[in-house]
This record gives structure tokens, sequence and C-alpha cells, in this order.
């Protein structure tokens, strides 16, 4: 979460130069609320179907590596960077615009 905390801030920040405070901010929780909303659905696609694609792989004996855990893992990664980020966002929205 503290990764997508520090982006947030650098992405608000950023976004000042091309708009106005509000404009930055909401742009900013925007872009995090699409991350985390990829993170939590590619997270459930792979609990849904991450055994039907480890048996597909093991048919064509595949090597790539994929295991359900790993992909498990690198999602709810992802939607916690995109919690973090929606999050961040909004504390730069009260510091920046205020309540």
């Amino acid at each position: 979460m503290g990764i997508g905390t520090g982006v947030a801030l650098a992405a608000s920040t950023g976004l000042l130069a091309v708009g106005s405070p509000r404009e930055a901010t909401d742009t900013a929780f925007a872009l995090g609320a699409l991350v985390l909303g990829f993170g939590v659905t590619a997270w459930s696609g792979a609990i849904g179907l991450g055994n039907s694609i480890e048996r597909y792989q093991a048919y064509r004996d595949g090597d790539s590596q994929w295991t359900q855990a790993g992909a498990r893992r690198a999602f709810a990664v992802l939607t916690w960077v995109g919690l973090g980020w929606a999050l961040g966002a909004v504390a730069a929205s009260v510091a920046i615009v205020g309540v």
C-alpha cells in the first residue's frame, strides 16, 4: 500500500502541471481505482481459472512456470497498490484542495 500511496502523491503532484488541484487529485484517484479494479478482477480470475490453466499447461507440456499461487500473489500485490494509490489520492485531495 505504501508504494501505491507514493505513486498517488507523485501522480497528483505531476498532474498539477496540466490542470487544477481538484482535477489532478480526481484523475489520480480514478487511475488508482482503475488499478485496484483490475487487480481484484484478475485476482478473482486467477482463483476461478487457476486450476484449469495449470492442468492445460501440464496437458500440453508447457514450461511457463505459471502457477495459480503465483498469479494470486501477483494480483494481490497489484490490488494493494491500487488501494494505496486511491487512498493516497484522497489524502492528497484533502491536503491540496481541502475538505
